[in-house]
């Protein structure tokens, strides 16, 4: 290899390192920071005019506009003020030439946000020119009790689905094979589906757990992420509910 080729490559790795660089300050002190915050200026730095946003939020699809975006920044609580735990994560970035590809990692208020943010080199500076977002935090589970979980006490939940017209056979045909396998998780005592006589469409299960680690643990499951995936569009709102229970003793 000649010295000029050698010396055309050590250019090119130096440039990138200094543009990986530069993307990571935009993405810690300006992205995650003006999320953070709630910051509509600062955020308006880090994007390009014109900049789409594409995704799902909660299994909706999710389509704005720079603009709709920053508006719905502005007129929401900000996490900083929610008081409740923030975290961005870089997790690759990749670069040719003038435009990037940055993966990031959002978790924020009760959601966890996967991003592809697309960025291009303009006038020696990067901006985001796109970004595509999934929400992947454990859904459609809402949890509705107001009690906080408290970890080797134990947990148990009726859980509550409207199956909509025509997916009756499919949702029973998943639900056997998902309580064969929850029954089998370690931290498991109970898993049991049945349909309410009165309402043929309503599904309710009846589940026991160890403790909260034990629970999460079956959210988290292969089998458990199948099923939420499966039941998308075939129950109403694509939403399961959950009662947590607490069990009658003397000390109430």
């Amino acid at each position: 290899m000649s010295l000029i080729l050698i010396a055309q490559n050590l250019n090119k790795m130096e440039k990138n390192k200094q543009d990986s660089l530069a993307i990571t300050e935009v993405l810690e002190n300006r992205y995650f920071k003006g999320i953070y915050d709630g910051d509509i200026a600062l955020l308006r730095t880090v994007y390009h005019d014109g900049t789409l946003l594409f995704g799902d939020v909660k299994g909706q699809p999710y389509a704005k506009t720079l603009e709709q975006y920053l508006d719905g920044v502005k007129n929401r609580q900000s996490p900083k003020e929610s008081g409740k735990p923030f975290k961005g994560e870089i997790l690759s970035i990749r670069i040719v030439n003038s435009i990037a590809i940055a993966e990031v990692k959002v978790k924020m208020y009760d959601f966890v946000y996967d991003e592809f943010l697309s960025f291009h080199k303009i006038d020696g500076q990067w901006f985001l020119v796109n970004k595509m977002i999934s929400d992947t935090a454990d859904h459609p589970f809402i949890e509705n009790s107001s009690k906080a979980l408290v970890v080797d006490t134990k947990v148990t939940v009726v859980a509550y689905m409207n199956v909509l017209p025509g997916f009756e056979k499919e949702i029973k045909e998943a639900l056997t094979t998902m309580s064969t396998a929850s029954r089998k998780e370690t931290g498991c005592e109970q898993f049991v589906a049945n349909v309410r006589n009165d309402s043929p469409q309503m599904i309710v299960i009846y589940e026991a757990y160890k403790n909260d680690e034990a629970f999460k643990l079956h959210k988290a499951s292969p089998h458990a992420v199948a099923f939420f995936e499966f039941v998308k569009s075939k129950i109403a709102n694509d939403k399961i509910e959950g009662v947590f229970l607490t069990e009658v003793d003397g000390s109430m």
